[in-house]
């Protein structure tokens, strides 16, 4: 009997070794941590949806799932408004990937990367305007812009009046029938994306300022943000960041 009882103890326990293996098997397999990435996804070349997949793409979003993968994280696009972007950080997802403009302003409020862009704001008007020739032809004018958008402070500081919408997209279609005056940009966008639409306007005046972007994070998920900086740099020193900003600007534009 004793015996007996002994073979079933044994069975008992090696039953419960097996078991807490395969769930450990389970929890350290396939199963990644996620890294929710915020992004407009309307901001051609930066974030966009390709049209033939429909998959939110572009420089910030790669870059953004490049971190990821070095992180050991699965990247979760998170398709958002700009005029929501901040408000959504920490809630609806870990970090904002969408040329987000270092200021000392948002500095208060929000952690940020190291900048894996650099680029210049510029004046945009229509083709028939020969007022505006830069930021400085802009005050009384009517600027369109997208809400909490570093360009709509740069327009209200050049005396300008600054009507809202919801994407560049909209901004372009009334400034192509004259509906506002001007529209701010970066300079990126205006090299690759806007000479391939269909919008009747025109770049104007040299670069403004000298905007560095970075990705942008709640401001005590720092720990977060040093991780990302340390994919970030290495991403810088085997070339990747390179590569992928040539790939979309045909020039080295991360420094």
């Amino acid at each position: 009997m004793k015996k007996l009882w002994a073979i079933l103890m044994v069975s008992v326990m090696l039953a419960g070794i097996l078991s807490a293996c395969g769930n450990n098997d389970g929890d350290n397999g396939s199963k990644k941590k996620e890294l929710t990435i915020g992004t407009e996804a309307t901001y051609p070349p930066f974030s966009y949806r390709d049209k033939k997949t429909n998959e939110v793409t572009g420089y910030d979003v790669e870059v953004a799932k490049e971190v990821a993968k070095r992180l050991d994280m699965k990247p979760k696009i998170v398709p958002t408004e700009w005029k929501n972007m901040f408000t959504s950080l920490g809630s609806r997802f870990d970090m904002v990937a969408n040329q987000v403009t270092i200021t000392p302003e948002r500095e208060k409020q929000y952690a940020f990367s190291t900048p894996y862009t650099v680029s210049g704001g510029k004046v945009i008007v229509n083709k028939s305007n020969k007022d505006i020739k830069s930021i400085k032809d802009l005050k009384g004018k009517v600027v369109g812009t997208t809400q909490g958008s570093n360009y709509a402070m740069e327009a209200e500081k050049a005396g300008a009046k600054v009507k809202y919408y919801k994407g560049i997209a909209q901004v372009l279609s009334d400034l192509d029938v004259n509906r506002v005056d001007a529209a701010l940009n970066d300079e990126l966008f205006i090299l690759t994306e806007l000479k391939n639409t269909k919008y009747n306007v025109k770049a104007v005046g040299k670069p403004f300022n000298e905007n560095k972007m970075a990705f942008a994070f709640k401001k005590d998920n720092k720990d977060l943000a040093k991780k990302v900086d340390k994919a970030l740099a290495d991403m810088k020193k085997d070339g990747t960041l390179s590569k992928l900003s040539k790939k979309y600007f045909g020039a080295d534009v991360s420094e």
